[in-house]
């Protein structure tokens, strides 16, 4: 594995900098009251197509899995860093591919207990390996705005030279870099007991693959079409699409990987929140707030203007290592989220919800998912199936894998709609204007007809 000294000198050469820069860590960003955590943030791949000027910018704000943390953590720990290349940076990178034309922030965890747990205590109360007590308020949105206020303030008065100097520096941790071999766990993790520590107590959240991996066609074309720069490489070299986006960051001015910055405004974004395996606790403790804003205070208006931001809540193989409480299931609590017109996304595996070991697992998901669609939410709920008849980790990590293609194919389908939609309008009003109106054919025969 390659060292923070060792990236910064290599980045101008390493394949692995990942196209547009970044991620970029910002330690002790304040948040409510005396709280702080840790982001690691990607800017935009794209720029907005939208002609509107005044349309809000869109973040991402993402909370992870246990097991995941920043890598030369993970690589400390022998029981994690077998899963090195899963950890919080090699996210970031992939949600920026999954959404190119939003700010990505990764919330890191306030503690890592035993260096496996992630416990986000700054937004919900839990335990000692994190196991959430959901209360009524515990300022978890509070917390959410006063960072995102907080992030948009380090980044526009950072010094230009330091911020290109960490977009420039970042890797991209591949499994060749691993001190275990991925692929032989996979074939001896037949058997949730071979495991070095129980997974059956979702102990363990990861990512499939490096995200170099997994940037399909249609957003390399996307970023083709938007990269000037790409048009100047030379037609007769031949290489990877990894390759070919290291090559097109280097050739760029270094001060266009800045483009972003002057307009970033974070807390007027909307806002598209993520939460995977143990990282749902998170959006459950912002429903029990919204209830507690909209029912116990409903004169109070301040926090209504975040809250109107939130538009997508995307749960992803929700879990921890509770006996229950992994979903919501109160009626009046998924009644409030529903009047707050906010999409809600469920993408699981049968990792979590067809384990018989964990029935409630699947009994609150269903209630969960049922009752929203009964009371009318907008809802879709998605089951990634596995290829293997085996239900693993390995499975529950592919939840992002599969979320990031089931995404950008849906994106790909809206656009493609779209476009036939338009095409259609236009061969509508061209047909329009060419044929004259029967009132118009009436009023040019009575003056005919006055005429004679």
């Amino acid at each position: 594995m390659i060292s923070n000294s060792e990236s910064s000198s290599q980045s101008s050469s390493n394949s692995n900098v990942p196209s547009g820069g970044g991620p970029i860590r910002l330690n002790n960003i304040k948040g409510y009251s005396n709280r702080q955590n840790n982001i690691i943030y990607c800017p935009p791949l794209l720029r907005c197509t939208n002609n509107n000027q005044d349309e809000p910018e869109h973040a991402v704000v993402y909370f992870g899995g246990d097991v995941q943390d920043i890598p030369e953590m993970m690589e400390e720990n022998r029981d994690t860093k077998g899963y090195i290349k899963f950890n919080l940076d090699n996210t970031a990178i992939l949600l920026r591919e999954t959404f190119p034309r939003a700010h990505i922030i990764v919330v890191r965890p306030v503690r890592m207990e035993f260096t496996t747990f992630s416990c986000f205590d700054n937004f919900v109360r839990g335990n000692n390996v994190g196991i959430p007590d959901h209360t009524p308020m515990h300022y978890a949105l509070q917390h959410l705005e006063e960072l995102l206020i907080n992030i948009t303030k380090k980044l526009k008065s950072m010094p230009e030279s330091e911020l290109i100097s960490k977009l420039q520096s970042s890797q991209i941790v591949d499994s060749e870099d691993m001190h275990i071999d991925i692929l032989q766990v996979h074939d001896n993790a037949t058997t949730d007991e071979q495991m070095s520590f129980s997974c059956k107590e979702d102990s363990c959240n990861s990512l499939p693959t490096i995200a170099s991996d997994l940037t399909p066609d249609l957003l390399q074309n996307d970023l083709q079409s938007n990269n000037p720069s790409t048009n100047n490489s030379s037609s007769s070299s031949s290489s990877t699409s990894s390759s070919t986006s290291s090559s097109t960051t280097n050739q760029r001015d270094p001060h266009d990987l800045l483009w972003w910055r002057e307009s970033i405004n974070l807390d007027t974004a909307n806002l598209s929140l993520i939460g995977f395996s143990k990282g749902c606790v998170v959006l459950n403790q912002f429903i029990y707030e919204f209830h507690y804003m909209k029912t116990l205070t409903p004169d109070d208006s301040s926090m209504m203007k975040l809250v109107s931001r939130i538009k997508e809540m995307y749960y992803l193989d929700g879990g921890h290592a509770g006996g229950k409480n992994t979903w919501i299931t109160a009626r009046s609590l998924l009644e409030t989220l529903c009047r707050l017109n906010t999409a809600v996304h469920v993408h699981v595996t049968p990792y979590q919800v067809q384990d018989d070991h964990r029935p409630w697992l699947r009994k609150e998901e269903k209630a969960f998912t049922d009752l929203l669609k009964r009371i009318g939410c907008n809802i879709t709920r998605t089951l990634h199936s596995s290829d293997s008849s085996l239900s693993n980790l390995f499975t529950h990590f592919e939840v992002l894998e599969n979320f990031k293609k089931y995404h950008l194919a849906k994106k790909h389908e809206q656009n493609t709609t779209d476009e036939k939609d338009q095409n259609n309008q236009q061969q509508s009003q061209q047909i329009i204007q060419k044929t004259p109106s029967s009132s118009a054919n009436e009023t040019a025969n009575a003056s005919t007809t006055t005429t004679t």
